[in-house]
């Protein structure tokens, strides 16, 4: 089938070179196209970077995402992370995370590498922590990432400095791209990887005045489908994201 007579469908997420999404849904006589929603702006690492140059005031550090990882590494302009930080109470959240702050901060060992997710994360703070919590935790974290992890150990009674360092906004080309999608090609699919792929339609679709009606609306992840849901939009069908062959037939159904 060439790629005029595959059905196409659009997935907002941006593309990569690990990407395997792609190349599956075509074998499936499926036209993805690669939409990406949001991109990541820091700020306040001014802010940061004072708070890293006095360790002494901070039982350790919480990297809650890869992109936390790099707001350090831009606070610090690249410098190494004051050695006073490593043998403190140091905490990662995921594989991914865990790799990043190793490689980028010369082997800083954090705990957490295997928490899927928040709520994980906190259990093995709350077990490996120790009963003294005189001191705050440093947690660098984005507007609303990371929220989850700090109102849960505060409930346990950890003190979280949470540092806004970055914030997440409509891609500059998103708007255009959704456009010209529309407009030429008839798209009965859309699906939103993330809570931010949300936000940039919302957006979107109030300012151009087009309807969600009439079209299949897929969350990606159990945080794309709780911002779809609290946000009043259908949600047709669900998969995680390891599940393409699910989410391929949920998109041919």
């Amino acid at each position: 089938m060439t790629e005029r007579n595959k059905r196409p469908v659009i997935l907002l997420k941006a593309p990569s070179s690990d990407n395997f999404y792609g190349p599956k849904m075509r074998s499936h006589n499926l036209d993805p196209i690669f939409i990406t929603p949001s991109h990541f702006v820091f700020k306040n690492l001014k802010q940061l970077h004072s708070k890293l140059m006095e360790p002494h005031k901070y039982a350790g550090i919480i990297f809650p995402a890869p992109r936390c990882v790099q707001a350090v590494h831009e606070a610090l302009n690249k410098a190494p992370l004051p050695s006073c930080w490593r043998p403190m109470h140091n905490y990662s959240l995921g594989k991914t995370t865990h790799s990043s702050v190793w490689f980028t901060f010369q082997n800083l060992a954090t705990m957490g590498g295997h928490a899927v997710n928040a709520n994980n994360l906190c259990d093995l703070i709350v077990e490996t922590f120790g009963p003294k919590r005189d001191l705050p935790l440093l947690m660098p974290c984005g507007n609303g990432a990371g929220q989850t992890l700090r109102l849960r150990l505060v409930a346990q009674g950890f003190r979280v400095d949470a540092c806004e360092v970055y914030e997440t906004q409509s891609h500059p080309d998103f708007a255009d791209r959704m456009r010209h999608a529309l407009k030429f090609r008839r798209m009965e699919t859309i699906v939103f990887f993330g809570p931010s792929s949300v936000r940039s339609s919302l957006e979107f679709f109030a300012k151009y005045d087009v309807s969600f009606k009439d079209r299949k609306l897929i969350a990606v992840g159990a945080g794309t489908r709780k911002a779809m849901e609290e946000a009043g939009m259908q949600v047709d069908a669900y998969s995680e994201a390891s599940e393409v062959d699910k989410l391929i037939r949920s998109i041919k159904a």
